[in-house]
């Protein structure tokens, strides 16, 4: 497991990710971004419609908590980073996942020159967190 200092572990950081942060597209997983003024944070998404058990999402969380512990040193400074995972990482082999971590890496730099994607609101009530206004 990451330290918590290493997770992203509030509602607001996940929701402020989905509807404001740059993508990264992968065959594993998409990869939601932002900057951050806090060192970087790190998040997974695995939905119970793509993932049937727990054991797949809990494996496919697994299998990613274990890749970016290994490239720790090439984690990008200052980003809140959301894996939201895919079916086919349960398939993949652990190089060819490693591999794909450190090319969605490279493409940080580019994704994040882009503009956000406007995204259609979620929420309902006002006072969720997506409808104020914060980058």
């Amino acid at each position: 497991m990451l330290p918590k200092q290493q997770r992203l572990r509030r509602a607001k950081d996940f929701a402020l990710l989905s509807q404001k942060g740059r993508v990264v597209y992968s065959p594993f997983y998409a990869l939601r971004l932002r900057s951050s003024q806090e060192p970087t944070k790190v998040g997974f998404v695995t939905s119970a419609k793509v993932f049937k058990t727990a054991v797949a999402r809990n494996r496919g969380k697994r299998r990613m908590r274990e890749v970016l512990r290994l490239l720790k040193s090439e984690w990008p400074k200052n980003m809140d980073l959301l894996f939201i995972l895919k079916l086919e990482l349960l398939k993949a082999d652990f190089d060819e996942l490693q591999a794909m971590v450190r090319r969605s890496f490279e493409k940080i730099p580019e994704a994040m020159s882009k503009p956000a994607a406007p995204r259609k609101m979620k929420a309902r009530k006002k006072s969720s967190v997506v409808y104020k206004n914060e980058s």
